[in-house]
């Protein structure tokens, strides 16, 4: 108490230092003390924040992969429906098959038009026809030209082009083998069963 008198007997300016001193030392122990397990608290909250911020981003950029994947999927999807339109389903292919013979009796004439076995692959079968011809050297040309521009997947190997002797000169033989491709319907159905089931 002897002290506290004494403070009294001091300047007044000597008196507010000494009460600001006494403050600080309160404010700053209530700080210390008090809010130390807060600051604590907060400083293991911020460092939650960005983890969760870090993790958010690498969420956001597979998010973008996977919308990235499923365009490339679709896309694939688009490519396939367009392709399984040119391949005809096996019941279709005679149709093709008459299609093709027509094309050739147009411009040519037709010599031997001689179905093989077909064949398969994993996705396809394909129907080989050894095909003779004889026209002129224009006209098969222009088969071939349309053969290339068929609304179905065929292909032309094998062929040989020969001018004949005895012919005019402006005639002559082919021989090719043309081959159609088309979807079995045990292909078909094997193909639609692998499809995933759509989400929901």
């Amino acid at each position: 108490m002897n002290y506290m008198a004494n403070l009294l007997d001091k300047p007044w300016h000597l008196q507010l230092l000494v009460f600001g001193l006494v403050a600080a030392i309160f404010c700053g122990g209530f700080w210390y003390f008090v809010t130390s397990g807060t600051r604590a608290e907060t400083a293991a909250l911020n460092v939650q924040i960005e983890e969760l911020q870090q993790a958010n981003a690498k969420a956001q950029v597979a998010s973008q992969r996977i919308n990235d994947f499923r365009a490339a999927y679709a896309r694939a999807q688009a490519d396939h429906a367009d392709l399984v339109a040119l391949l005809p389903e096996q019941r279709e292919l005679t149709n093709v098959l008459q299609g093709l013979q027509d094309h050739a009796r147009g411009q040519l004439s037709l010599r031997r038009f001689t179905p093989k076995d077909d064949f398969q692959k994993d996705f396809y079968s394909g129907k080989p026809i050894e095909i003779a011809v004889t026209g002129t050297y224009n006209k098969l040309g222009k088969f071939f030209a349309q053969m290339a521009a068929y609304q179905r997947i065929v292909s032309i190997t094998d062929f040989q082009i020969k001018q004949l002797d005895e012919q005019k000169t402006s005639t002559i033989d082919g021989q090719f083998t043309l081959t159609a491709y088309y979807v079995s319907p045990e292909q078909l159905q094997a193909k639609q069963s692998a499809k995933p089931a759509p989400k929901k």
